[in-house]
């Protein structure tokens, strides 16, 4: 049968009223004047519209091409070229979302039903084109409705995944379990911080109240019969895959507070403590040094009293007539007074801590700690060698360089229990990293030395070698001092084997302004 014209007679306007938008019409015909004719039935309808016809397969795919997508595609059932059924495969296989209506002069009822399983969403004849209009106005709602659900479901997964990657990259742990304590979700954070593996976690061999044993405690206090979802934060501990327990701060929430108690979802959030606490121990151990600091400057200056007392009736005796022998004795007593004194002397000057920074002479610092730790360096059969160069003031705090000092000096006599030498070095320097000028203090000693894994970690807090008399600050706090005073605390050392010396440098370095007049001429060196 050939193809039926459109019978302009029998177009009705089904809605003279006008209709907002712009309507992009793909049309699949041959024939120009039915085009005509069912381009102004639409505009008379209230439609604006561009229309586009084709008549072949190709002209069909290019007109599909972005960004002139058609709102929606009229197609003739029969062609010269083409057809309906074929434009409705293509567009089928082309995957987009776009409503197709078949049109025909004369269309069988099966043929209709054919074309709508085929995936037309509704046909119409040329003879009734009346129908045309409330099709494209359901045909254009639907097709709105359901490019606003895919949006909205892409926004969803978008807003999903986003979602995801924060609570991934958190430094926070989150756990979420349900009712039976099984664990359902875990972050990235759980598994760093405790060590296990995200499926073993998800199997359920490992439970919330494995981890976390005071969990189910805290929700059945807090959430469990009432209607709160989030309970306090509080400390306790959490036992890591190796079998250790660690202190964090605990936040528990109730997901689903509105379901039923065997169907709710439990959220624990774990903050690590582990460097909080070692702060406050070092912070606490750093009080209870500097009481004791404290206790020894005052015991020192009480002793001052009785020391002048003594010296004076000495000083009286002398002047008396005495045996040989009694002012042989006598003269003895007054050299151990004095170095009583001395040291009653360095102690005050040890522990007296000045307030502000200013010219610091080092070397007397260095003389200071040296007779402090003389006695044990005595005992232990330890010769101190100096090597001094010519230096200027540095402008310090005194006492933390002391400590500092005292820290180093005092780590290489612990080196050395069997005797041996330290080496005190002073000089001009520059640093190599930044090429600044400054001052170069070395404390080396010829020990045992130090292993590479040791040396790696003798600046961590906590860190010792020395067993249970060790505290592990030493070396931290004096790099912590040094930092402050914007220098830098290195060390290096060699294990002693066979054949082959050990031990270990320590090198100081602080900036130094008047420094830089005497190194102008001096090439960075490493």
């Amino acid at each position: 049968m050939p193809p039926q014209k459109l019978d302009p007679e029998t177009i009705a306007d089904s809605n003279s009223g006008s209709r907002p938008g712009h309507l992009r019409v793909l049309l699949v015909e041959d024939n120009p004047d039915d085009a005509f004719l069912l381009e102004r039935h639409l505009r008379r309808n209230g439609f604006s519209l561009d229309l586009t016809r084709v008549e072949t397969a190709s002209e069909m795919l290019r007109a599909l091409d972005p960004p002139n997508v058609p709102d929606i595609i009229i197609a003739d059932y029969n062609l010269p070229k083409f057809s309906g059924p074929a434009a409705l495969q293509l567009i089928k296989s082309s995957g987009a979302d776009i409503p197709f209506i078949m049109m025909s002069g004369a269309i069988s009822e099966e043929t209709a039903v054919e074309s709508m399983r085929a995936g037309a969403q509704d046909y119409v004849t040329k003879q009734n084109l009346a129908r045309l209009v409330p099709i494209l106005d359901r045909e254009l709602r639907e097709a709105s409705a359901r490019r606003k659900k895919v949006q909205a479901e892409e926004a969803l997964e978008a807003s999903q995944a986003r979602f995801h990657r924060l609570v991934e990259a958190m430094p926070l742990g989150l756990l979420i379990g349900d009712a039976t304590d099984r664990i359902v979700y875990a972050n990235g954070a759980v598994e760093r911080l405790l060590g296990y593996s995200n499926g073993s976690m998800l199997s359920g061999d490992i439970t919330l109240d494995s981890i976390c044993p005071t969990l189910r405690a805290a929700y059945n206090e807090d959430l469990g019969n009432t209607n709160s979802f989030a309970a306090a934060p509080f400390e306790t501990a959490c036992v890591t895959a190796n079998g250790t327990q660690i202190e964090v701060l605990l936040g528990v929430a109730l997901l689903n507070p509105e379901a039923a108690p065997a169907d709710r979802q439990i959220a624990a959030f774990i903050a690590d403590l582990t460097l909080q606490k070692k702060s406050e121990e070092v912070l606490r151990r750093t009080e209870k040094l500097a009481v004791a600091g404290r206790l020894a400057a005052s015991i020192a200056h009480e002793i001052n009293n009785p020391l002048e007392a003594i010296t004076n009736c000495l000083y009286l005796v002398g002047k008396t007539e005495l045996p040989p022998d009694a002012r042989t004795y006598l003269a003895l007593a007054q050299d151990e007074l004095d170095r009583v004194a001395q040291i009653t002397v360095q102690t005050l000057r040890f522990y007296r801590r000045s307030t502000h920074a200013a010219d610091t002479n080092l070397h007397d610092l260095i003389e200071t700690v040296a007779a402090l730790l003389g006695s044990r360096m005595n005992r232990q059969r330890i010769t101190l060698v100096r090597k001094f160069g010519e230096i200027p003031p540095i402008f310090a705090h005194d006492g933390e360089i002391r400590q500092v000092l005292a820290n180093l000096v005092g780590n290489a006599i612990d080196a050395l229990p069997n005797g041996g030498v330290i080496t005190l070095r002073t000089g001009l320097s520059r640093d190599w990293k930044t090429g600044r000028t400054g001052i170069r203090i070395s404390v080396a000693d010829d020990g045992t030395g130090m292993s590479q894994a040791t040396l790696n970690r003798i600046f961590e807090p906590f860190f010792s070698t020395k067993g249970i008399t060790g505290t592990g600050l030493g070396l931290w706090v004096s790099r912590e001092i040094i930092d402050k005073h914007k220098g830098t605390l290195r060390a290096r050392s060699r294990e002693r084997r066979e054949g082959c010396p050990g031990g270990t440098v320590f090198s100081l370095f602080i900036p130094s302004e008047l420094a830089e007049a005497e190194l102008a001429d001096v090439p960075v060196k490493n």
